[in-house]
């Protein structure tokens, strides 16, 4: 009798051992991870044309499936070798798939390249191309707007509007003395021969190659923010 028992035990623990190998394998193969690729939809932003340091009028879309399907918030790397910006160092696909980011170029002329990432998907970096273009069409660039240094501690006119690559004159005008051009953010426009003051007759240039609005005062007569004697320079794409 208990040699009976232990045989019908051993027969048990077989057949839970080969149910067990059957639960863990589907005909000897494992699931098959998910493919995660990269594509460009419509509308991508790819192959655009605009001015050198301008964001481009549309922001780059890449589309992320996985197994044919629209991948939710998955994050997307974007970088740019050429010199320029992206809006987000990444940001996340929405429920179509599609992950997008704004994207300023570089100062050089000529053809320039972003890239978007994820990793271990195919077709990962993808590359998208953009131009940058000289809009003057190698012609003169616009002559310079002129602010005058006034002698009784003002720039007039205090706001202007110029193109990228257009410069900005300051112009003393007569009994104007003891002033300066200082850039709130120490950069733009660059400063003359540091925080040296300057009398009249005197004129100082500066060309702006990057769009955007800078600020700028003088040392003597005030101070970064628009305080007193102060100015600003809006500086537009080249049209």
């Amino acid at each position: 009798m208990r040699r009976y028992r232990t045989m019908a035990w051993g027969g048990l623990v077989t057949t839970l051992t080969l149910l067990a190998a059957a639960c863990g394998s589907d005909n000897g193969q494992s699931n098959p991870t998910p493919v995660t690729v990269l594509s460009k939809p419509s509308k991508s932003g790819d192959n655009q044309t605009a001015a050198p340091q301008a964001e481009l009028a549309q922001p780059l879309r890449v589309l992320v499936t996985r197994d044919d399907q629209p991948a939710e918030q998955v994050s997307v790397t974007w970088t740019t070798p050429s010199g320029g910006s992206m809006g987000a160092a990444t940001s996340l696909t929405d429920a179509n798939g599609i992950a997008q980011v704004t994207w300023t170029l570089g100062a050089a002329i000529g053809p320039q390249e972003a890239r978007a990432s994820v990793t271990g998907a195919t077709n990962s970096p993808l590359s998208y191309a953009a131009t940058a273009e000289d809009a003057g069409g190698g012609g003169p660039p616009p002559e310079p707007v002129t602010v005058s240094v006034g002698a009784t501690n003002t720039f007039t006119p205090a706001l202007v509007h110029v193109q990228l690559g257009q410069a900005v004159s300051w112009v003393w005008a007569e009994g104007a003395n003891g002033h300066n051009v200082t850039p709130d953010d120490g950069e733009t426009p660059a400063p003359e021969n540091g925080t040296a003051l300057f009398n009249a007759p005197h004129s100082y240039t500066y060309t702006f190659s990057q769009v955007g609005t800078f600020r700028y005062y003088c040392l003597a007569h005030g101070a970064p923010g628009g305080v007193g004697m102060s100015g600003i320079v809006v500086v537009d794409p080249a049209e």
